[in-house]
């Protein structure tokens, strides 16, 4: 069983989905396993770390699964091949149906990270706590008027020291969601000394965290989280309720086409939030005011009398601590996935399997017209 470890092809994507500690790991473990690396200048690991654990270097090889973080271009999918990425399809995003229909016409299998999830239904891979982290780090930098010093690898310990002796008196954030995007964030604002608003002073600066029933109202009966996640009942929100006492918004929820957005365009005045930090960024999503995704080189946007912060791989800001975690949990579901890539059933985390579209998702054809 052969697997390869592909070249991420997104500028500034420096995250790598296995680290050589855990690929030596799975080689001791299961000798049958063998592991390319597509040779990339960009990756925060060197190649030759890799090449060190025994790895070899892909140039055509037959491989059984390919692995990457984001989306794979276009250019590298082929036939009759399986993909694991972050796909970005689930939600039937438009510009990646490309990608989607490419795979299911190539009957290639692809499998997405954001599917694999316990009994429970959370998920068990993912980068949401380092999201919330960089996303909240980024956007308090940025309505403070921080200058960041530019290094290729931060830590969560470097971005802490760059928001010591720092007058936050000003910091009056608002969250939603509570997941680990959102818990990402309250550790960092927690650190740096921004407690919740029931536990700060009067003066001080503070946040809240508002949960789905909080910002979303059932229309035709009882809040129900279930419901709501699954597009059961008619919901309104009622987010701009609560943004009168905050100038800084963290959006950490999930969100789909299912539920209402937030608030409208027209509700963006002088009275609303002087920044917003997007770190879900879902374009024309949840947060209207997304129009457009950016980057870690160049996070931020105007919008009316704002600023909005809706860097799309946040994760990739502490590219080695993100990328250490992530493998960690990883190499422990490889093996369990890998023996399901020539069965016949098709396991949830599956978006496609041999060319064929899993029914789960079949909500996904209306988007690929």
């Amino acid at each position: 069983m052969i697997i390869c470890i592909l070249k991420e092809s997104k500028i500034n994507e420096l995250r790598t989905p296995l680290v050589p500690k855990d690929i030596l790991f799975l080689k001791k473990r299961f000798p049958k396993l063998n592991f390319l690396i597509e040779p990339s200048k960009q990756r925060i690991i060197n190649d030759h770390e890799y090449y060190k654990v025994g790895c070899k270097k892909f140039t055509n090889q037959k491989v059984d699964l390919y692995l990457s973080i984001k989306e794979v271009s276009l250019s590298k999918i082929k036939s009759n091949q399986n993909y694991m990425m972050f796909s970005h399809t689930i939600k039937g995003q438009e510009n990646n149906m490309p990608l989607l229909k490419k795979i299911l016409k190539g009957n290639c299998s692809l499998i997405d990270y954001e599917l694999l999830k316990n009994k429970e239904g959370k998920r068990q891979l993912g980068f949401g706590w380092y999201a919330g982290i960089m996303g909240a780090y980024l956007t308090l930098s940025r309505f403070l008027k921080l200058k960041k010093k530019k290094k290729k690898n931060y830590t969560t310990n470097d971005l802490l020291k760059n928001f010591q002796n720092v007058d936050l008196q000003d910091c009056k954030i608002l969250i939603t969601g509570d997941g680990l995007v959102s818990e990402g964030a309250e550790f960092f604002l927690k650190k740096i000394g921004i407690l919740s608003k029931e536990n700060s002073n009067k003066n001080d600066p503070y946040f809240k965290i508002l949960s789905p029933n909080q910002y979303y109202r059932r229309v035709n009966g009882r809040f129900n989280l279930n419901d709501l996640i699954k597009g059961k009942g008619k919901y309104e929100s009622k987010f701009t309720n609560h943004i009168n006492s905050y100038n800084i918004y963290l959006a950490c929820h999930y969100w789909d086409s299912r539920l209402p957005k937030l608030f409208n365009k027209k509700d963006v005045n002088k009275q609303f939030f002087k920044i917003i930090g997007d770190i879900t960024c879902d374009i024309n999503g949840s947060v209207p005011t997304t129009v457009k995704s950016t980057t870690l080189a160049s996070p931020y946007f105007r919008y009316k009398d704002m600023e909005i912060m809706a860097v799309d791989n946040l994760p990739s800001g502490l590219p080695l601590e993100a990328s250490q975690y992530f493998s960690n949990r990883l190499k422990n579901k490889l093996p369990k996935i890998l023996k399901t890539l020539n069965e016949d059933t098709i396991e949830e985390y599956y978006v496609s399997k041999k060319g064929y579209l899993n029914f789960r998702y079949l909500n996904l054809l209306n988007c690929l017209i």
